[in-house]
């Protein structure tokens, strides 16, 4: 094969013939100069071949790496001719120069593109020696562009789903003056629909409230929205009663993460009464072990991790404060009721755990027992199918992880699409791009 054909093929162009070829060794750059094959010229119009040539027009352009010259530069002579049936003279077209982006290569721009489908703008833009603005621009575009040919794949398993939010930023709140206690600023999310087996995101919307859930279960069909079996969420009733509107056969699971952070704040409450008590009445040892930093060690599931010497503190803090004790039973019982096998047993230990609250009178387990006894068939869903958000909740934490390599994020539609992107399906994985290697195409057509 031709050396000169070859390197033409492998940067993905068309119609062009290399008139040099310069290698810069000690900056790995490599500069080509092309020139248009005139016979490959033709009228956009009426699709005949030029009858003069013009004038040769000079574009300067990017081009994909070679190898380990990660630097190519395109020095194109691109042929002005004349049509004289149409009677007009024009730049003969390429399609392999990008439409939007004149001073890069298809090729280029796809290679970019996939690079910050998994590294930020600024880190493609180095390895490129390409401007990062450049760089975002051309990823902003690029989602934009692959969002018309986003679908599902056909064996998409849709059975178990979860809905989760995550927080997208905090806007200053400039009526606060309005009120005495306003917040001082008000907290956005991004509601984000997950297929639990496939650990993907399917879509998502700005909010966390029923319309944002809803918004997101629209696009999925009325069939799919049947077959969807289960679905984990927390202890949010806006997504809750879209669940059941919309997807009438699927069985709402609460999950258990968010019941344990329920026990854990009602601990807490616990604690705080204690302590203040404690400090009230100067009691110097359970002032010490009640202090914010040892609650986590109070709520342990697993104590024997806990040393000797804290062992014994805890044994001792049992015997002299009995509200304390007590707490520490509930919130083992509740941990043993959430462990059982069966609805059976979980409703025995679940009896046993109301009884001791109603004969202990703790004004914060009141409340969770009123909470748990709210959501007690969902939750009854976990204990047969131990159905969590722990997929959500791992997607949560990667787009966190997204949200702090770019520094935040201003834009909510370019955060919901970078989700999509990292997390989801708009990505060259699901979406065929490799004809963008060559040419861009519409959609539209």
């Amino acid at each position: 094969m031709d050396f000169a054909k070859a390197i033409i093929s492998i940067l993905g162009l068309q119609d062009v013939e290399i008139v040099d070829l310069k290698i810069f060794s000690k900056q790995w750059r490599i500069q080509l100069v092309l020139r248009q094959q005139r016979s490959r010229c033709f009228c956009s119009s009426c699709g005949s071949s030029f009858d003069l040539v013009k004038s040769w027009e000079i574009k300067y352009l990017k081009a994909p790496p070679l190898g380990i010259y990660q630097k190519v530069d395109i020095k194109l002579y691109q042929m002005r001719g004349y049509c004289i049936d149409c009677g007009k003279s024009e730049v003969c077209r390429l399609d392999w120069i990008h439409p939007n982006f004149t001073s890069m290569t298809c090729g280029f721009a796809e290679v970019a593109g996939r690079l910050m489908e998994e590294i930020t703008c600024e880190a493609a833009a180095r390895i490129l020696h390409s401007k990062s603005s450049t760089m975002w621009n051309l990823d902003q575009w690029r989602m934009q562009h692959m969002m018309q040919f986003l679908r599902l794949p056909e064996d998409v398993d849709l059975s178990y789903m979860s809905a989760d939010e995550v927080h997208f930023r905090s806007k200053p709140n400039y009526e606060r003056h309005k009120a005495i206690l306003g917040k001082k600023q008000t907290p956005e999310f991004i509601t984000n629909l997950v297929s639990y087996n496939d650990g993907k995101v399917i879509t998502n919307a700005a909010g966390r409230d029923s319309k944002a859930l809803e918004s997101c279960l629209s696009v999925l069909s009325q069939g799919q929205r049947m077959s969807i079996e289960r679905f984990a969420v927390d202890m949010h009733e806006p997504y809750i009663s879209v669940i059941e509107k919309m997807c009438p056969n699927a069985e709402v699971t609460v999950d258990r993460f968010h019941i344990t952070q329920s026990l854990n704040k009602a601990f807490d409450e616990l604690r705080k009464l204690e302590f203040k008590k404690a400090q009230q009445n100067c009691r110097s040892f359970e002032k010490g072990m009640l202090e914010p930093s040892r609650r986590f060690m109070l709520v342990t599931k697993h104590p024997h991790l806990l040393s000797k010497v804290e062992q014994k503190l805890i044994e001792r803090l049992k015997r002299v404060n009995e509200n304390i004790h007590t707490g520490m039973l509930l919130v083992d019982y509740l941990h043993r009721a959430l462990d059982k096998k069966t609805v059976k047993g979980f409703r025995q230990t679940l009896g046993l755990w109301y009884q001791v609250i109603r004969e202990s009178k703790l004004s914060p387990f009141l409340k969770l027992a009123k909470l748990i006894r709210k959501y007690r068939r969902k939750i009854e869903v976990y204990i047969k199918s131990r159905l969590t958000t722990a997929v959500s909740e791992g997607l949560n934490n990667k787009i966190k992880v997204l949200k702090r390599m770019g520094y935040g994020y201003r834009n909510k539609t370019s955060f919901m699409r970078k989700i999509l992107q990292r997390c989801g399906y708009l990505n060259h994985v699901f979406i065929n791009t490799n004809i963008f290697l060559l040419r861009v195409p519409n959609p539209a057509i």
